[in-house]
């Protein structure tokens, strides 16, 4: 007994509410489950990899700008330390505080360079006292005493003769403290054999008038230091929210974070300043994205649990209601058929089942004012069996209503195309009218050529949103050819193109190729190739499908379609005719499909 014969079987044995409910199962649950699932993948996919790219972007952005910003830091560095005129007031040895106070309010250099650079907030010359003696502006000119000589900057500067990045903690006038980023700057004095530490910072307000609050937030730190600049400013001076490889000499990641206790999705970046070895990490979070997800995702399952559970109501309460009537004439035939006529007067509906049951009330009439002819009272009982036994097979075969399928899609289509996913909507649409012509076909023996090419574009545009661009397709036809005035097989080309695509292009990972050319011989045979440019055949695998057309092959995954496909040409249109295929491996695969051309009406097929 067939695998086939063994599910009719244990099919037919069930009661009619158990097979609807099977059939409403098969056919819609678990399919929209599937495709369901599918779009629910990859619609998260894709928003992760917008959202991660959003990041990356914001933090390249940011990056840029603290490029630009530390950048024109070296050059006035350089353009300092070769300043004569600032030469020559540190190494010059002053008799009294007047003439110190008068050079350096005669040295606007300092001023000129805050005005012309937007970027500084502050510019410190700390030079030894013996040089300056005791005088301090306390705007530019700083001498070097013993409190500076206990920061740990003042030690790092002294012991590296090199420039360096790093942050501190500042207060400004009203004595609000504030983290800064500064430039430090180590100036020879030859003439003397001395020293003076340049310190540049840089502003962040105008750092903030850059990079602006937006949808992700910006943590910025130089080295190990605390957070320096922060679009949330309460977190600066807190660590940096990322855990960092500090060892690496360009550290870049981008993905899901905890970022202050939340998940996000956020890229982190550094950037070594200019003649520097200091590394600058910049992390950009997005800790809406995260959140934004979920209730997508939340939104979709419920959206597909409400599609389904709606449904599936409705139809377990039509099934209960049109099995008890089923079974209420049932009952009623029982009791006819061991000769006890007294039956209920009707049942509720008025369609076939009613009808059926009038028809049985009207026989029972019969019956009894025709007690005298049993022989001919048989004959109808027996030709009224034959007829309840039509009417329950074609109850049978007629249980998939396609309505209700094509409905149940247009439904989940308007769904999500008024929620604004007309990607998901387009899907669906293409996959109820993929079925529409599934199901048209299959009581039918032919289909237009025209029709035909019309399914395969809809299976592509299918498979087009699957695999977005790394895939696309060439349909070339003849133009000696008119696809509408020739009629085929059905359901003839896409089993070969479904081929192309999953064990051809699918496994490569590679950007596919499927051409398609319909042509007309000069012996008036339509000859379709489909040539894939995926993984191919090795020779042995070609081999095995070449064998398999004939009969079906040992190896389920290569070659079954193809022996349907050909087994069914040769059995319509003739032994003479078939499928070819050609294969090499790493290169694609052409199967060319060879049929005559009947120019005929589905009567005459």
């Amino acid at each position: 007994m067939t695998l086939g014969k063994v599910y009719i079987n244990f099919f037919t044995k069930q009661n009619v509410r158990r097979q609807l409910i099977t059939i409403f199962i098969c056919a819609i649950m678990i399919p929209v489950f599937f495709v369901g699932g599918l779009i629910y993948f990859f619609s998260n996919k894709q928003m992760v990899q917008s959202y991660k790219y959003l990041a990356e972007s914001d933090a390249i952005r940011v990056r840029s700008i603290l490029l630009t910003t530390t950048l024109p830091l070296y050059d006035i560095y350089e353009s300092l330390a070769d300043d004569k005129d600032l030469n020559q007031l540190l190494t010059t040895d002053y008799k009294a505080d007047e003439e110190v106070l008068a050079a350096c309010s005669q040295y606007t250099r300092f001023k000129q360079l805050l005005a012309a650079n937007a970027c500084l907030s502050g510019i410190r010359l700390y030079t030894r006292p013996d040089m300056l003696r005791s005088f301090s502006d306390k705007q530019f000119f700083f001498p070097i005493d013993e409190e500076v000589r206990s920061q740990e900057w003042y030690l790092k500067a002294v012991s590296n003769s090199g420039n360096f990045w790093k942050s501190s903690l500042q207060k400004n006038q009203i004595g609000n403290s504030y983290w800064e980023l500064a430039y430090y700057c180590h100036i020879p004095l030859p003439q003397t054999g001395s020293y003076a530490i340049l310190v540049m910072t840089i502003s962040n307000d105008h750092l903030r008038s850059l990079i602006k609050d937006g949808s992700s937030h910006v943590y910025i730190s130089v080295n190990e230091d605390p957070v320096f600049y922060s679009t949330l400013r309460h977190y600066e001076g807190n660590r940096f929210p990322a855990d960092l490889d500090y060892n690496a000499s360009y550290y870049s990641r981008t993905g899901k974070f905890m970022v202050e206790g939340s998940s996000a999705i956020a890229s982190v970046m550094s950037l070594k300043p200019y003649r520097t070895d200091d590394r600058i990490y910049i992390l950009s979070a997005n800790r809406n994205a995260m959140p934004y997800i979920h209730r997508t995702q939340l939104s979709f399952l419920l959206i597909l649990l409400f599609a389904l559970l709606i449904p599936g109501l409705i139809f377990v309460l039509f099934t209960g209601y049109f099995s008890a009537r089923i079974q209420t004439l049932r009952l009623a035939m029982h009791k006819v058929s061991n000769n006890n006529y007294e039956i209920v007067d009707s049942v509720l509906g008025d369609d076939e089942l009613s009808a059926a049951f009038s028809d049985l009330k009207t026989m029972v009439k019969k019956i009894k004012t025709a007690e005298g002819e049993i022989y001919a009272a048989q004959i109808k009982e027996q030709n009224f069996s034959n007829q309840q036994q039509q009417m329950e097979l074609k109850l049978l075969v007629n249980q998939i209503n396609p309505h209700f399928l094509y409905n149940t899609l247009e439904t989940i289509r308007m769904k999500a195309f008024s929620d604004g996913n007309r990607e998901v909507a387009t899907a669906i649409k293409l996959l109820g009218k993929s079925m529409r012509y599934v199901l048209d076909n299959t009581k039918t023996s032919s289909t237009t050529l025209d029709k035909e090419i019309d399914y395969i574009t809809t299976y592509l545009s299918i498979q087009l949103l699957r695999f977005e661009s790394r895939l696309y397709y060439t349909l070339n036809i003849d133009d000696t050819i008119n696809p509408a005035s020739y009629q085929i097989l059905p359901l003839l080309l896409q089993p070969i193109v479904e081929n192309s695509i999953s064990h051809g292009i699918e496994t490569t990972g590679k950007k596919g190729h499927i051409i398609i050319r319909i042509r007309k011989s000069p012996e008036d045979l339509l000859i379709s190739d489909i040539y894939d440019n995926g993984a191919g055949m090795s020779h042995e695998t070609l081999r095995k499908v070449i064998a398999g057309l004939s009969a079906p092959p040992i190896d389920r995954e290569h070659g079954i379609g193809l022996y349907n496909i050909n087994s069914r040409i040769k059995l319509f249109y003739g032994p003479e005719y078939g499928l070819t295929v050609k294969s090499k491996e790493n290169y694609g695969t052409l199967v060319t499909l060879k049929i005559p051309l009947y120019n005929l009406s589905e009567e005459d097929l």
